[in-house]
């Protein structure tokens, strides 16, 4: 028998906060860090859990200037994170985050870095983004533990996205080969459906004990589209670097540089060109 709901609940309804954000369960894995990013609209992230960088990186060529405070990164209030680049007086600020925990895969485990999160439409190359790039990486922890240098402390290039790639999405490593070049030749794209909320891993898989057939594996909503064995990378040290050691969470919103350009005139400033995230997470095997 089908009930009838009664009218006042229909209107209550309508009503109601947005749901918050929680941290979905994997199969065979804890929840070893992680954000939720609930909170007060407006308030600003949890120093607990991120460092707020600031100031110009003069990384890549990139323009944007990186700031503390709320103006470029904020809670949503229900459940997000926004990251905001803004223009302000021919100078472009935005927001980067790197959490403060750095995490490495168990010797015969598997560790999962996970995100879900949304960014403005890049298919076909809209003008109006010209020159955005916003990412959800990492780099080896020795890079700011030890002085470590890039590339040598390694680099996961999860998901990262320029109006020139229109909507797809390239998977990167990053790391130095043992004749002290950078190596940056593994990387596989996937086409995504821009403008949504979609949901972005990477793996790390040592559970074979041959260290040749272990993985690092990216995910898009739960589907792999890219892969790297050691056997692959094929020496020991390199896979140690980019396997086995401690590695940090970095979510930002460049603008500009030699990787995507720089922005025009016609890039928009504000929130219809923020990265959007709802939660990030680290999980191991159980």
């Amino acid at each position: 028998m089908r009930l009838a709901i009664p009218s006042f609940l229909v209107t209550l309804t309508l009503f109601l906060p947005y749901a918050v954000a929680s941290i979905p369960a994997l199969s065979g894995y804890k929840v070893v860090w992680s954000d939720d990013f609930n909170g007060a609209n407006g308030a600003g992230i949890n120093p607990g859990n991120w460092n707020q960088q600031v100031g110009p990186t003069g990384n890549n060529g990139e323009l944007e200037v990186y700031t503390s405070g709320t103006a470029n990164v904020h809670l949503s209030g229900d459940g997000q994170l926004y990251i905001v680049p803004t223009l302000s007086g021919g100078t472009w600020f935005s927001g980067r985050l790197e959490s403060v925990t750095a995490q490495s895969c168990d010797d015969g485990g598997a560790m999962i870095f996970q995100a879900e999160l949304m960014v403005p439409d890049f298919t076909g190359s809209p003008a109006k983004f010209a020159g955005l790039w916003p990412a959800f990486w990492t780099k080896g922890n020795n890079y700011r533990t030890s002085g470590t240098g890039w590339p040598l402390c390694g680099e996961w290039d999860i998901f990262e996205v320029t109006d020139k790639l229109s909507n797809q999405n390239q998977g990167t490593l990053h790391f130095q080969n043992a004749d002290g070049s950078h190596n940056g030749n593994f990387n596989g794209r996937v086409t995504y459906a821009g403008g949504q909320y979609h949901t972005w891993a990477f793996k790390v898989d040592r559970r074979n004990p041959d260290w040749t057939q272990q993985k690092l594996i990216w995910y898009l909503d739960g589907n792999q589209f890219y892969q790297v064995t050691g056997a692959m990378v094929g020496s020991k040290t390199q896979w140690t670097q980019l396997a086995y050691n401690p590695y940090y969470i970095i979510l930002n919103m460049a603008v500009g540089g030699g990787y995507p350009g720089n922005p025009t005139s016609q890039t928009v400033s504000g929130f219809e060109s923020s990265m959007r995230v709802k939660y990030v997470a680290i999980y191991k095997t159980v």
